[in-house]
């Protein structure tokens, strides 16, 4: 797939310009106030709207509604002092100078890259974290092979969520279409997602936890009441000193899901002590996000990481046997 240029022309107008872009395919289904959020990072949220109200944005010569939403092909004209969009569109930081673009990739097409996450790296920036999150890889990685053009306002984003310390594969849109197509692929449940969980206690049987949750502060706790409508299904593949490795199925994707649900039946991950597994010096819990398949498009494994290997083969695993798993 080829991407759409976007074009962008200034007139002067007195002291105005007429700011014209084009919505190339990266745009396409961006609602029109979030995307002048990117592509104007300097504008407070309340100057957005400002613009929008006032009619200082016109979508295919009609003025642009709070709800309007972006389609490629769509001309936009921006109306604003020529000094006020040079500066308002300028970036708060240099185009991710000293951002590490090492990435693991294990697919990547037009629209979507699918990365093996390593443990311990946020997928989200949290407060001044940043230039250490996937996210910031990722969106260096992507600008590296492909700079913004003119007009673009989307970064690749992920689509889904995994916690700091899980690892394995994870989904970053590239265009605002993939991202709207695959979150709703993720909410309906039609991606079907694996996992490989390390846990304590012997698990003889396949079984599922259909326990509601409900999210108290950083912690997610079974509310049969009050909760969501959660399902986890979970069979043994092998068992050592004490433990048990699953491969664990998510019907839903409730944040913390796995560790709540496992630690409610008695079973909580190794190492994971916010849900009640007995302390290990120096260690996290063992959770691997090793399968996503979306029928008929897409059916990636993300290999076992060597930490986790090491954790199996110190437990007595064969783990040459599990690698065929």
């Amino acid at each position: 797939m080829c991407y759409h240029t976007c074009s962008l022309e200034t007139s002067i107008i007195g002291v105005i310009a007429l700011v014209e872009i084009q919505i190339g395919n990266v745009d396409d289904g961006k609602p029109v106030h979030k995307w002048l959020r990117l592509l104007l990072p300097g504008m407070p949220l309340s100057g957005i709207y400002k613009c929008i109200r006032t009619g200082r944005v016109k979508v295919n010569g009609k003025r642009a509604k709070q709800e309007t939403v972006l389609a490629e092909g769509d001309v936009v004209h921006l109306y604003m002092a020529e000094g006020d969009f040079a500066n308002l569109s300028r970036p708060k930081r240099p185009k991710y100078a000293g951002i590490s673009k090492d990435i693991e990739v294990l697919y990547e097409d037009a629209e979507i890259l699918v990365v093996n996450k390593p443990v311990g790296v946020l997928v989200h920036a949290a407060e001044g974290e940043y230039a250490s999150t996937l996210q910031a890889r990722v969106e260096a990685y992507v600008y590296a092979k492909r700079p913004s053009r003119a007009g673009e306002a989307f970064h690749p984003a992920p689509v889904h969520r995994l916690d700091r310390n899980t690892s394995g594969l994870i989904v970053f849109a590239k265009t605002s279409r993939a991202a709207r197509r695959w979150s709703q692929a993720f909410q309906s449940g039609d991606v079907i997602k694996e996992y490989w969980a390390l846990v304590e206690g012997a698990v003889r049987r396949p079984g599922s936890v259909a326990a509601a949750l409900t999210r108290e502060g950083a912690v997610t706790r079974v509310d049969d009441d009050g909760g969501k409508r959660s399902a986890t299904h979970y069979e043994p593949l092998a068992q050592s000193s004490g433990t048990t490795l699953l491969r664990v199925r998510l019907e839903t994707g409730r944040t913390h899901q796995i560790r709540a649900h496992l630690a409610h039946i008695g079973h909580p991950l190794v190492g994971d002590i916010k849900y009640g597994a007995r302390p290990m010096r120096g260690e996290s819990f063992f959770l691997h996000a090793a399968h996503l398949q979306l029928p008929n498009q897409l059916d990636l494994f993300a290999p076992i990481p060597p930490r986790f290997e090491r954790k199996l083969e110190g437990l007595g695993y064969d783990v040459t046997r599990l690698r065929t798993h």
